[in-house]
């Protein structure tokens, strides 16, 4: 009891926290420390270099008024710039780096002796970021110090490490004022912190202009706060009452502008007048730079930097594995965890990533800014799972076991079905795991069915064969055991080329549709004014009677670039038809995944509009005539009444449509014919590797243990996402009222 007392005590969690924080942190500096030693020289970081050799120069001639007119690249405030300065100040004094366009290409000569305490300092600024959000988080924090697309751009010379650092101190120290105000009063508890949260804001602002979304996300949250009609706003009591009488938000603006201003002793000879221009520049400069225009990314590219790229495929020699597609998407299952317990990080998430998606410069630094909340809500995401599964456990030994003779009895009728279950599910995953463990291939097909796999299998595992070296792997008539030593590259791969975070993103959207589509059909059909309900659905059905394939042939036969029913209709009555945007939806890539997608939701509605519909009937309509009388409106009804009741018995589907949406198959292959190139799941990237006749992929036919791996990877991470899925959702409890 003693020892469970002193785990419990808050002062041992804190210790325990605070441990846990340093480590990450120092996890985070070796990272980023590796990435500065290896990453080659990139855009901009010349330019960065170039105005900290200025700053130093006028650091070493004690003459700091020098700061008022020095601001090389002066679009940007100077602040990092001038911490760069600093940084260099020891070093060596090399001559000044050539001024070269924005669109010049990297300068591979950058001096060394110069370039790697620059980079040092960011690193370091990155690393302290991490450890500050370990604090507010730990896995949240750690997800953080392992995002390769952060290391790069905290490790390099570049402007985003200083302003992401100073940025989360500003909403740390608010959260903290927003705590203090709900337990004393605001004006002894709130005054230290918002300030500290208007300096740090000043600071950011001073460093780089767009991470001041973080202050949009304050001020936001704070009238959110400090509005009667917000919940949060009565739960404060005389503290929230107080918020309003003194509303400290217009102090921490201004103190923020002064800081900022401070912070920035370019504007001072010509405050108004220098702002104005650097300012302008930028909203010039992201509508007639020739890089921006070369480039040419799409208004939804922030989110491919998010979910689809992978930084490992510039850098493939500096980070051992990249995983930020999956944070990416483990966060979007944290999401209302994080509204919940950080709200002013959802709202800087929302703010920031709503800013990026309108702003027509689309650079990957730029996603920089919001990555504190994505892998915070990632962090609570894991957190909650963790959690879950740690009560799960605690329950399960509570419960009562079975006897002994209980389970003799059951066993004769266990029996049957296990071996069942044996023979056609647990046997087939075996071999396949069996089969990557091996070289088998074309070349060695003759040898693998006649026992091969086995032989190799059986021998390796119990130490009785030496594995066969990667590079001699693959070339052999007789199957060679090589242990798990592809499991790795195959991640590399599927991530570095955003396959997996396609496959996951396809599934969100696809499944999302469906429901969304599903759901409206079923309410149509159940509302009793409906004309003709039996004849709808009949009618909505018949997609789902047609096989996939046979579908998906028929809405590419309609859809073909050159010969389908569109474009001899473009062709014959011109471009003013209907759908005519459809047109060469093969040449970009957003249009190949809109195609897809609304021909999946053509294929996958019906299954949901049936789940809904048996779900409807078995909601109790005495909840819907109670609703009535209380003059609740129809959406009011649907959102406190129909979805709630609804959601247990429509989640089981949502689980089995994701299922067959992520190992989507045919859809794919058949777009293949049709020009689709650039978009694959996993499930045809295993066939196209297994298909002896394929040599899709950049790689060679006939891998059919490579196949064999990817399929037990894309089983796990299924199975991992329908465990989380399953515990966010509450879909294992079931309904009670039905």
């Amino acid at each position: 009891m003693k020892t469970l007392a002193i785990l419990s005590h808050p002062r041992f969690k804190l210790a325990l926290r605070l441990l846990a924080a340093i480590l990450i942190g120092l996890l985070a500096w070796n990272m980023r420390q590796n990435a500065v030693q290896k990453l080659p020289p990139d855009y901009d970081e010349d330019d960065y270099l170039r105005a900290a050799q200025q700053y130093a120069d006028v650091f070493r001639s004690g003459n700091l008024a020098g700061l008022t007119q020095v601001n090389y690249r002066q679009e940007h405030p100077p602040l990092s710039k001038i911490a760069y300065g600093l940084a260099i100040l020891p070093a060596p004094q090399e001559a000044l780096i050539p001024d070269r366009p924005t669109s010049a290409s990297p300068d591979s000569g950058l001096p060394r002796d110069i370039l790697t305490p620059a980079r040092s300092l960011g690193a370091n600024f990155g690393a302290l970021t991490a450890f500050l959000l370990a604090l507010v988080n730990p896995f949240g924090g750690l997800l953080l110090a392992i995002h390769a697309l952060t290391i790069k751009y905290t490790s390099q010379v570049m402007l985003e490490s200083l302003p992401a650092l100073t940025s989360l101190l500003a909403v740390m120290a608010y959260t903290r004022a927003r705590k203090g105000a709900a337990t004393s009063s605001p004006r002894g508890m709130l005054r230290p912190y918002i300030f500290i949260s208007a300096i740090f804001l000043g600071l950011t602002a001073a460093s780089k202009y767009l991470y001041a979304v973080a202050g949009i996300a304050i001020l936001v949250d704070w009238l959110l706060v400090s509005s009667p009609k917000f919940p949060g706003f009565r739960n404060l009591g005389e503290a929230g009452k107080g918020l309003r009488r003194y509303n400290p938000i217009l102090i921490w603006g201004l103190l923020a502008l002064a800081i900022f201003f401070l912070a920035d002793p370019y504007l001072w000879p010509d405050p108004l007048g220098r702002l104005k221009e650097s300012i302008f520049y930028h909203a010039g400069y992201s509508t007639t730079a020739a890089e921006v225009q070369n480039a040419n990314y799409p208004s939804y590219q922030p989110l491919i930097w998010l979910f689809l790229f992978s930084v490992g495929a510039w850098h493939p020699m500096v980070f051992s594995f990249v995983l930020d597609s999956l944070i990416s998407l483990v966060a979007c299952f944290g999401l209302a965890q994080l509204w919940r317990k950080h709200r002013v990080y959802a709202l800087w998430l929302i703010v920031g990533l709503g800013f990026l998606l309108v702003w027509p410069t689309k650079w990957p630094q730029y996603i920089v800014t919001i990555i504190v909340p994505v892998t915070l809500a990632a962090g609570e995401a894991v957190t909650a799972f963790a959690h879950s599964l740690l009560e799960t456990w605690k329950s399960s030994r509570a419960e009562e076991k079975p006897s002994a003779r209980d389970t003799r009895r059951a066993l004769p009728w266990l029996i049957p079905g296990l071996v069942i279950f044996a023979v056609f599910t647990l046997f087939p995953l075996f071999y396949q795991f069996a089969m990557s463990l091996t070289d088998f291939s074309t070349l060695s097909i003759l040898d693998g069915m006649k026992g091969g796999i086995w032989r190799e299998f059986w021998g390796g595992i119990f130490g009785q064969i030496i594995p066969t070296m990667p590079g001699n792997a693959y070339q052999s008539r007789e199957v060679n055991y090589i242990g798990t030593v592809t499991y790795l590259p195959i991640l590399d791969d599927i991530t570095t080329y955003g396959i997996l975070g396609f496959n996951i993103l396809w599934t969100l959207f696809s499944v999302g549709l469906q429901t969304a589509l599903g759901l409206a059909a079923a309410l149509l059909l159940w509302n009793p004014r409906t004309a003709l309900r039996k004849g709808w659905q009949t009618l909505f059905i018949l997609p789902w009677a047609i096989p996939e394939t046979i579908g998906a042939i028929i809405w590419f036969t309609v859809l073909a670039p050159d010969s389908g029913w569109l474009a001899l209709a473009a062709a014959q009555f011109g471009h003013n038809i209907p759908f005519a945007f459809l047109l060469n939806w093969h040449e970009n890539t957003g249009s190949t995944f809109l195609v897809l997608l609304i021909i999946s939701l053509w294929y996958g509605f019906p299954f949901m509009m049936l789940a809904a519909s048996a779900g409807l009937k078995l909601v109790p309509i005495e909840v819907f005539d109670a609703a009535q009388i209380d003059g609740a409106s129809a959406w009011q009804t649907f959102r406190h009444v129909t979805w709630p009741l609804l959601r247990p018995l429509l989640l089981p589907a949502i689980i089995v449509r994701g299922i067959f949406a992520f190992n989507q198959f045919y859809l794919f292959q058949v777009s293949f014919m049709f020009g689709n190139r650039g978009l694959s799941t996993l499930a045809t990237l295993s066939y196209n590797i297994f298909n002896p006749n394929s040599g899709n992929f950049g790689s060679p036919p006939g891998q059919f243990a490579i196949s064999a791996g990817l399929n037990i990877i894309t089983m796990l991470i299924l199975f991992v996402f329908v465990v989380i899925f399953n515990q966010q959702s509450n879909a294992s409890k079931g309904v009670d009222y039905a």
